[in-house]
């Protein structure tokens, strides 16, 4: 009973943090987006302006959730490749992103169409250089594909998680081919990231309005770069991905030690 009401508490807390998050997108779209858009006029077009504000507007954001005790972050480990690439990591927690939008300049992402219909992001995403996902009635997959090689021959990092949406709670979703067949006709490295949240904060299954009981916390960390597969091996190379990220995860020696105990038995 009284973790229940502690994590309603928390609960009230990330409503009125959501509610600040609309307001920073209202302020952003009457006042800064209208300043970016005569510079973007007068110096031309230069993605990195609407990029640096999201960044530091994230940042703020973020430090509202670590000063309410309801996210915080570690020190990342390694750093960010230099120069474009394809960006993949696992998903686990609703907010991860933002941490990566926070600390990787120059960077891509692929949204969903939802945020730009049901919120009005879609000219702040265009004006950042995001790339919308496909909704397969006004824009099909390949369209995006050739957006997102388009972002990285500018010399963009392009962001998108191979699981295609959050983590279930302590596992892994499916990898899919997709970011490995961008990165192979792209013809850059793939970064891979994993990223450690314990306790999982808003995992799929969770409501935002339940937060874990504990101070979730949140960490970083580069792996080395790998050079993108040779044509018709991205599956096979998502399927080595995902393996590696179920290991670092603990996901693989739990299941083999399940398996041991049955044979053993």
């Amino acid at each position: 009973m009284p973790e229940i009401f502690f994590r309603s508490i928390k609960g009230v807390l990330m409503g009125t943090l959501f509610g600040v998050f609309l307001f920073g997108i209202l302020l952003e779209l009457l006042i800064t987006f209208p300043i970016l858009w005569v510079l973007n006029r007068i110096l031309g077009p230069q993605p990195y302006r609407m990029q640096w504000t999201i960044r530091i507007l994230v940042s703020l954001w973020l430090s509202l959730l670590r000063g309410c005790g309801l996210l915080r972050a570690r020190e990342s480990k390694g750093r960010p490749l230099e120069g474009p690439c394809v960006i993949v990591s696992n998903h686990p927690g609703l907010f991860d992103v933002l941490y990566l939008i926070r600390d990787i300049p120059l960077m891509s992402v692929m949204v969903k169409q939802s945020l730009a219909k049901k919120l009005p992001l879609g000219p702040i995403f265009q004006s950042a250089g995001y790339v919308l996902s496909p909704d397969f009635e006004q824009r099909g997959p390949f369209q995006c594909l050739d957006e997102a090689i388009e972002k990285i021959h500018m010399g963009y990092k392009f962001m998108i998680f191979p699981e295609a949406t959050r983590s279930p709670r302590r596992g892994l979703g499916k990898f899919n081919a997709g970011p490995f067949m961008l990165a192979r006709l792209s013809n850059v490295p793939v970064q891979p990231l994993f990223v450690k949240n314990n306790p999982p904060f808003l995992p799929k299954e969770e409501k935002w309005y339940l937060p874990p009981f504990q101070v979730s916390t949140l960490e970083i960390e580069f792996w080395e770069p790998v050079a993108p597969p040779m044509a018709g091996q991205e599956r096979e190379f998502a399927k080595n991905l995902e393996a590696r990220y179920r290991e670092a995860l603990g996901l693989i020696s739990d299941k083999k030690n399940s398996t041991d105990c049955r044979e053993k038995k």
